[in-house]
């Protein structure tokens, strides 16, 4: 569960946006329903968000809102990607993956002249991965397990988590900010909010050519 919380109010004076604005944005899923957590007080029932993502949100959507439209926003923001395509030659132009990664990740796949947003994006987590020092021949599991198993189409709302004890690694897909338990000898060495993650791929891969 997030703990990190941040009220309404202090969502609105911090961002300068409006109770109205907030609502219409919260109708188009252009900030998820599931942020917005009741929560009984001394004054009665408030509204609370996760502090760091709402205000990252916020920040976003004020940065593209003069750009696109309600509508395109929300398909930015929806938790289902869209039908995203990049051409083999063009994927180092917009720099979220380097040579290495490419590399790395395209040797496990079909050869191909366009890649898809599911492909892409796991091979963002090897990247990211791979920033973290998990060995090479972790990350081949783990790329391999991620390509098998997950399913962005309809399982977006998850979370990776990387645990090891000893010399052994294993990969777990959650559901977001469920509890895991696990012996003491065991530690997590990797996080990742794969909503989020696939969130910010999307932004990147329409509107720019880098992060």
């Amino acid at each position: 569960m997030e703990t990190d919380l941040i009220s309404k109010k202090e969502v609105l004076e911090l961002t300068g946006i409006s109770y109205g604005q907030l609502y219409r944005w919260k109708r188009k899923n252009i900030i998820p329903e599931s942020w917005f957590i009741k929560k009984s007080t001394f004054t009665g029932q408030e509204t609370f968000f996760p502090r760091e993502k709402m205000l990252s949100r916020i920040d976003t959507i004020k940065d593209m809102k003069d750009d696109y439209s309600l509508d395109e926003l929300s398909d930015f923001f929806s938790p289902n990607p869209t039908k995203i395509e990049v051409r083999a030659d063009e994927l180092p132009l917009h720099s979220i993956l380097s040579d290495h990664t490419l590399s790395f990740c395209t040797a496990f796949l079909p050869a191909r002249k366009v890649f898809e947003f599911p492909d892409i994006l796991n091979m963002l987590i090897i990247e990211k991965a791979k920033r973290i020092q998990i060995p090479r021949e972790e990350l081949q599991t783990l790329f391999l397990f991620l390509h098998e198993k997950f399913t962005p189409l309809k399982d977006s709302s998850l979370e990776l988590v990387g645990l090891r004890k000893g010399e052994e690694y294993i990969w777990v897909l959650l559901p977001l900010h469920s509890e895991l338990l696990v012996d003491h000898l065991a530690h997590t060495v990797l996080k990742f909010d794969l909503q989020q993650l696939m969130e910010e791929l999307k932004i990147t891969l329409t509107n720019s050519k880098g992060v």
